[in-house]
């Protein structure tokens, strides 16, 4: 399973059209992007969710108020770090962080995670 921030529900979606936007992605390809990704979020009727989704809570904040002064990224990307990063605590196994940003990726990089995609 992937493990996501509860914040993901808003950022996946809002990368995905903000695509659409741009002239990059058809409202048509947008709008199974964002089904498919709530479906592996939710899950549907006939299948259960692929995500488990962390709630963002003071504890996880506090966190990533700590990232945003050690790296420098935004509010968002910090929560997200966050999110991996209090994931790892839970979850040895848990050391891969999906990151589609220079910043988090630097920031990720030093709290020793590897990153997806690669360079």
């Amino acid at each position: 399973f992937v493990v996501v921030s509860a914040l993901s529900w808003v950022e996946v979606p809002a990368a995905i059209w903000r695509k659409h936007r741009l002239g990059e992605l058809s409202a048509d390809d947008a709008r199974l992007l964002v089904t498919s990704f709530e479906a592996d979020l939710f899950g549907t009727s006939e299948t259960e969710a692929r995500f488990a989704a962390v709630s963002v809570n003071g504890d996880l904040l506090d966190l990533a108020a700590r990232v945003v002064a050690v790296h420098g990224v935004r509010a968002y990307d910090a929560v997200q770090l966050a999110t991996a990063m209090a994931a790892r605590s839970v979850l040895a196994d848990c050391h891969t962080m999906a990151v589609f940003d220079a910043a988090l990726r630097r920031a990720a990089s030093t709290e020793g995670f590897e990153v997806l995609p690669g360079p």
